[in-house]
């Protein structure tokens, strides 16, 4: 260990063993799953990029969280928001907005994100005009409508459940809110062996982690304005 401290990236190294082994700069995910403190699950990576690219979130974009949790989600989105966006990310918990903050401390990402402890269901959002919000929470139907208040009008709401049952009552309750162009998704990926003479589908298959349900508020999903009285 002590021969690679000071070695520039890419440089190659020699074990004791005979194997040799090449430096690499982390990627951001290497640091958030192999050192990221977890108080909760996380979203992994393969559906944290496929929500990020459904919701067009890029530089400058205001995003909202509600159910950051240990902030992995939290942490990728203010990685793609920089740098001039911003990620305003809610949790019950104080211990969650607590671990999520070191999370991002460790990153250097904290800079582009404000943690809040609320409950969106019961209080909603502070913010307004967002680009995007992703719900990740045990009952996200019952957020869709402050939800629907924080987003600008044609914003993208993204939810991530991990259960059928859960998503019945969200596309009720999108429907309901007038969502338009509501996909769903079940991100899969299958990595292939690469070694010589031995290129083939490994074994284990990343499969099954969440559903994504991804929709477009429209004119319909506005509250309708209050009638004023007659004379």
């Amino acid at each position: 260990a002590d021969e690679i401290i000071g070695l520039e990236y890419g440089s190659v190294v020699r074990t004791n063993l005979g194997y040799e082994l090449t430096v690499l700069r982390p990627m951001i995910t290497d640091i958030l799953l192999e050192r990221g403190e977890r108080i909760t699950q996380v979203i992994y990576p393969k559906d944290a990029a496929q929500i990020i690219v459904t919701a067009g979130i890029g530089p400058g974009s205001r995003v909202g969280e509600a159910g950051v949790g240990s902030g992995f989600m939290t942490a990728l989105l203010a990685y793609y928001v920089r740098p001039n966006g911003k990620v305003y990310g809610y949790d019950k918990r104080e211990d969650a907005i607590r671990i999520a903050r070191k999370n991002l401390e460790l990153l250097g990402l904290l800079e582009w994100v404000e943690l809040r402890v609320g409950d969106v269901v019961n209080e909603g959002f502070m913010e307004r005009d967002l680009d995007a919000v992703i719900l990740d929470m045990g009952d996200p139907w019952n957020a869709i409508p402050n939800a629907t208040e924080a987003l600008r009008p044609d914003g993208t709401l993204v939810i991530y459940v991990p259960t059928v049952n859960q998503v019945l009552k969200v596309l009720g309750a999108l429907r309901d809110n007038g969502y338009v162009d509501v996909k769903m998704v079940d991100v899969m990926i299958r990595e292939w062996k690469t070694e010589p003479n031995e290129v083939r589908p490994q074994t284990w298959v990343n499969a099954h982690t969440g559903y994504l349900i991804i929709g477009r508020r429209s004119a319909r999903s506005a509250k309708p304005a209050k009638q004023l009285p007659h004379d």
